[in-house]
């Protein structure tokens, strides 16, 4: 991204090889759009909340990055950049992000009269089929996976809320990137050692059984 214009951005359905191909499609998107990594002025980094290990992977290589090519850097939170997807709404605006177990992390914003995205309700982990507990007004959703989320949404909601259209749907790399440019602009790198993910339950860890 370049002065608020998109260079290149991949887009890509979860999946677990995502991790193993991380440093392949960053080598792959820098030779496509001409940048080697001594030419990036700044890194901006999701910090969750959303997959335990996702979140660690990610983090660590752009801190890697920052650290080892003396880049600024800065992270920003998934639910905002997630609802600063649907722009100039009145309605008010419900990200969700898959954790485990059926549950989702959510938050909700509105816009301000000023263009100032507004946190309305803050961070948590529930039930996907336990929203209803904390809407109170007309809403529009947004979420990681429109597959899975949108059936139970208008099911649980039916007419009363609204989805967003499906190809709005997943974190975009240059929602974070818009974000992140302003947050450098305005108050400059962060401060590795507190950039942190965000966590909003604990990592489920599974011990394999031990096989006589």
């Amino acid at each position: 991204m370049k002065d608020e214009i998109v260079s290149g951005e991949y887009i890509l359905p979860s999946s677990p090889s995502h991790f193993s191909n991380l440093m392949p499609s960053i080598d792959d998107l820098l030779v496509k759009v001409g940048l080697v990594p001594q030419n990036i002025d700044g890194l901006i980094v999701a910090l969750g909340p959303g997959s335990f290990t996702g979140i660690r992977i990610g983090l660590s290589v752009a801190k890697g990055f920052s650290e080892c090519l003396n880049i600024p850097i800065t992270g920003i939170h998934t639910l905002v950049a997630m609802a600063s997807q649907l722009p100039y709404l009145n309605e008010y605006i419900c990200p969700l992000v898959t954790s485990r177990k059926g549950e989702v992390f959510t938050a909700i914003f509105k816009w301000s009269a000023h263009g100032d995205l507004l946190r309305c309700k803050e961070d948590t982990c529930l039930k996907i089929n336990d929203l209803s507990t904390i809407i109170e007004n007309k809403t529009i959703f947004i979420g990681n996976d429109f597959s899975a989320q949108g059936p139970i949404l208008k099911q649980q909601f039916e007419e009363n809320q609204i989805l967003a259209p499906a190809n709005l749907w997943n974190l975009k790399a240059s929602s974070l990137g818009i974000l992140g440019l302003k947050k450098l602009q305005k108050h400059g790198s962060d401060n590795l050692d507190e950039l942190v993910p965000i966590y909003l339950r604990g990592a489920d860890i599974r011990l394999q059984e031990k096989v006589s």
